[in-house]
C-alpha cells in the first residue's frame, strides 16, 4: 500500500469511527408548553419519593416584592400549591418577560441609549437580573401574582420527576429567547427566530433552513407528529409549509404505531395538542389538550409524557433511542435563577422591532435526556469544559441542534447561536452497554372523568386561540364580520373548526 493510499484509508477509518461512536440512531424531541424549571421541578429540592435535594430548586424562601419600588407593601413567596389547571395564563410576552427578569417597567420611550436598564434600553445586557418582577408584572395584567409564584409538588407530577430521577435532568438549561412560544420553537428548528418579537409570524414567513431539512439533505429521515390541531404551530416555517403532508406530518396515533413497529425516523419532533377534539376521545389523549399551556391540565401533559416514554421503552428501538423532553418557554411562571446576560451571541445580526439584540437568554425551563445509555440519577448543572465551544457557552434550545448534528456526524452551520451553544452528546458515551434496569411502566394516571372533560371543554379560550379564530376568519370567511365572535370556550372552538368554518362564503 502506498503512503498516500494508507493516509486515505486511515482518514476514512477515523471518519467512520467519529460517525459511529454514538449508540443513538433515533432522536425523539417532545416539546411541552410554557412552564419554568422551578414551577415543574423546583420543589424536587425538598426531597421525598420524587425529590432530589441536589437540584438547584426551591427552598421555600424565594420571594418577590409586590412592588420592588415600594418594598413596604410586602412580599409574595413561592408556594407548593400550583393547581392542575392554572387560574389564568400569566403574561409571557417579551415585554413582560423582561419585566419579570429585571424587576423594571417596560417602556418604548427610549430617550437615552446609555441607560443600562433593559426595560428602557432594550439592547442592554447590563441590567440587574434579580428575577424580582414576577408579581409586579402580574399586577400590571390585573392579577395578584400568586399563580406565578406557585409551583408543583413533586408528588403531583410523578411522571416528569420519575424520568428526571431515572435518567438525566438539567438544572441550568434556558430557553433561547426571553419571550413567548414561536420564537423559542424557531430556535429549536432553525437556531434563530429571524429577528422576531413574538408570535406574529405568518404562514411560510420564516425562510431559514431547518434541522429537518439538513437531516434530509444528509440522507436521514424525520417526521413531525402532532395531535389534533397544532399545525399552526409550525406552518409559519416555509420548509414545513412546503412539505406539509401526512407522511412527514402524521397524527400522533401514528407515532405509537411506528414506535411499536420499529418504524421511527432518525429524528422525531412531537407537538402536543392545544385544544380539544371530541372525535378523538377514544385515543390515548382522550381528545384533550395536553400541552400543559396554562390554563390547560398538567395531568394530561403528564399522560402524554408517560405514553411517549412507554411506547419507546417497550418498542424494538429502545436501545438506540434518545428521548428529549423540554418546554419551549417559562410561561410567566417564577424561576429564581437569572438567565445568562453576558457572552450570548446574536444568532444572525438582527434586532427585533423594539431594539432587542438577542444577546440574552430566556428563563430556565425543564430539560430531560432519557435513554438506556444514560446513567440513572444524572444531574447536569452548568456545562463542563468539553461541552462548551466557547468559554461563555450555555445549555439552551440551540443545544438541541448542535448536539443532534454531532450525534449524526453532520457538519453544518446554522447560526452563531448554534455554533456557541453547549452540547450534551457526551452524556451518551459514558457507558459501554445500555442499561437493563430502565422502568417499563410509569405511575398510573387515571383516565379523565366526564366531569373533568366537561370542565376542560368549557374553559375560556386563551389569547393564542382567540387570535387563531380571528386569523382563520380573515383567511376563509373574509366578508363575514360576525365570524368567530361567539367562540369563547374550547367546546365552541371545536364546533367552529369542524362545522361553522366549513360554511365558507368564498
Amino acid at each position: 500500500m502506498t503512503k498516500i493510499n494508507f493516509v486515505v484509508v486511515l482518514a476514512l477509518l477515523v471518519s467512520l469511527t467519529i460517525c459511529n461512536q454514538y449508540p443513538i440512531k433515533n432522536v425523539v424531541v417532545l416539546m411541552m408548553e410554557n412552564r419554568s424549571y422551578d414551577h415543574m421541578l423546583g420543589w424536587m429540592k425538598q426531597g421525598g419519593e420524587y425529590g432530589n435535594p441536589d437540584v438547584n430548586g426551591l427552598t421555600g424562601n424565594e420571594c418577590n416584592y409586590k412592588n420592588p419600588f415600594l418594598p413596604f407593601l410586602g412580599k409574595i413567596c413561592v408556594s407548593p400549591d400550583a393547581p392542575d389547571n392554572s387560574l389564568y395564563d400569566p403574561s409571557h410576552a417579551h415585554e413582560a418577560t423582561t419585566e419579570r427578569i429585571f424587576g423594571c417597567n417596560y417602556s418604548l420611550n427610549i430617550k437615552d441609549k446609555n441607560i443600562k436598564n433593559p426595560c428602557v434600553n432594550h439592547a442592554s445586557s447590563e441590567g440587574d437580573a434579580t428575577m424580582g418582577g414576577f408579581v409586579m408584572s402580574s399586577k400590571k395584567g390585573g392579577h395578584n401574582g400568586l399563580q406565578e409564584m406557585s409551583a408543583q409538588l413533586s408528588s403531583n407530577v410523578p411522571i416528569i420527576t420519575t424520568l428526571a430521577n431515572q435518567y438525566a435532568q438539567f438544572d441550568h438549561y434556558f430557553c433561547s429567547y426571553p419571550g413567548p412560544t414561536n420564537p423559542n420553537r424557531l430556535f429549536v428548528h432553525c437556531g434563530t427566530c429571524d429577528g422576531c418579537l413574538g408570535n406574529e409570524q405568518k404562514t411560510g414567513q420564516i425562510q431559514n433552513k431547518t434541522l429537518q431539512e439538513v437531516l434530509a439533505n444528509n440522507n436521514l429521515t424525520w417526521r413531525y407528529y402532532y395531535e389534533n390541531d397544532a399545525d399552526d404551530w409550525f406552518l409559519y416555517i416555509d420548509y414545513f409549509n412546503k412539505n406539509f403532508n401526512s407522511t412527514l406530518f402524521p397524527p400522533m396515533e401514528q407515532f405509537y404505531t411506528d414506535a411499536a413497529n420499529g418504524n421511527l425516523p432518525n429524528y422525531t419532533f412531537i407537538n402536543p395538542s392545544e385544544s380539544i377534539n371530541p372525535n378523538y376521545n377514544n385515543t390515548k389523549s382522550f381528545g384533550l389538550m395536553n400541552d400543559q399551556h396554562p390554563n390547560h391540565s398538567v395531568r394530561e401533559g403528564e399522560r402524554l409524557m408517560k405514553n411517549v416514554y412507554e411506547a419507546l421503552r417497550n418498542g424494538p428501538l429502545w436501545n438506540q433511542t434518545l428521548l428529549i423532553i423540554t418546554y419551549d418557554e417559562h410561561g410567566g411562571f417564577y424561576d429564581h435563577v437569572s438567565p445568562p446576560q453576558n457572552g450570548v451571541p446574536n444568532p444572525d445580526g438582527k434586532k427585533n422591532k423594539n431594539g432587542f439584540d438577542f444577546t440574552r437568554l430566556g428563563i430556565r425551563v425543564p430539560m430531560l435526556m432519557i435513554s438506556p445509555w444514560i446513567e440513572k440519577g444524572t444531574l447536569i448543572k452548568e456545562p463542563a469544559p468539553n461541552q462548551k465551544p466557547f468559554e461563555t457557552s450555555q445549555f439552551e434550545h440551540s443545544s438541541i441542534i448542535s448536539s443532534i448534528l454531532k450525534i449524526f456526524g453532520i457538519n453544518e452551520y446554522f447560526s452563531k447561536r448554534t455554533e456557541w451553544a453547549a452540547t450534551f452528546d457526551d452524556l451518551l458515551l459514558k457507558r459501554s452497554e445500555p442499561r437493563t434496569d430502565c422502568p417499563t411502566e410509569l405511575a398510573y394516571i387515571p383516565p379523565p372523568t366526564q366531569q373533568d372533560i366537561e370542565r376542560l371543554y368549557n374553559l375560556p379560550l386563551k389569547d393564542r386561540l382567540i387570535q387563531k379564530v380571528q386569523k382563520l376568519c380573515r383567511q376563509v370567511r373574509r366578508t363575514d364580520e360576525n365570524c368567530g365572535k361567539n367562540v369563547k370556550t374550547y367546546k365552541e372552538l371545536n364546533h367552529f373548526l369542524n362545522h361553522e368554518l366549513l360554511q365558507s362564503d368564498i
